[in-house]
C-alpha cells in the first residue's frame, strides 16, 4: 500500500465518483492525506454532499500518468485535527482563500468526507502495460 500513498503524496486533485437515487455522478476536488486516510471537503448544498447523505460508498481515480490509482471505500466524519490540516493543505494549494481569509470576507462554508480506503486498483505503466494491481486495505 506504500505506493499507493506515495501516488497520493505526489497530487491533490481526484475525481470522486457518488451513487444515490440510482443516479452517478464525478466530480473533481481537492484532497489531503491523513495518514492512511483521505480528507475532502465540498458545499453542504452540492450534489456529492447530497449523495453521501444517502450513500456512504465512494471510488474515487488519482492519477499521475504513467501511474494511477482507483480506491473504493466509505466515507466517515473526519476528527477535527484532520480538518485543521486539511484547511491548511487547502490554503497552500490554493492561496486565494487564504487571501479571503486574511482579508476578513466570508470563506465558503465546507462540510468534510474522510475516505476509509477498502481497496486500491494501482496501476504503474513506467515500463509498459501491466495487469492491475488489487490491493486489500
Amino acid at each position: 500500500m506504500n505506493k499507493v500513498f506515495d501516488l497520493l503524496k505526489e497530487n491533490h486533485i481526484t475525481t470522486l465518483a457518488t451513487c444515490a437515487d440510482n443516479k452517478p455522478r464525478a466530480s473533481v476536488v481537492d484532497y489531503y492525506l491523513a495518514g492512511n486516510a483521505v480528507i475532502f471537503a465540498t458545499s453542504p448544498d452540492s450534489i456529492k454532499a447530497h449523495n453521501l447523505k444517502l450513500n456512504k460508498r465512494i471510488s474515487m481515480s488519482v492519477n499521475n500518468l504513467p501511474k494511477f490509482v482507483t480506491l473504493d471505500g466509505v466515507v466517515t466524519e473526519p476528527a477535527k485535527a484532520e480538518i485543521d490540516s486539511y484547511n491548511q493543505a487547502l490554503f497552500k494549494h490554493h492561496p486565494e482563500f487564504k487571501e479571503m481569509a486574511e482579508k476578513g470576507i466570508a470563506m465558503p462554508v465546507f462540510v468534510y468526507f474522510k475516505l476509509v480506503i477498502e481497496t486500491a486498483y494501482y496501476n504503474d505503466y513506467t515500463n509498459g502495460m501491466s495487469p492491475t494491481e488489487i490491493i486489500k486495505a
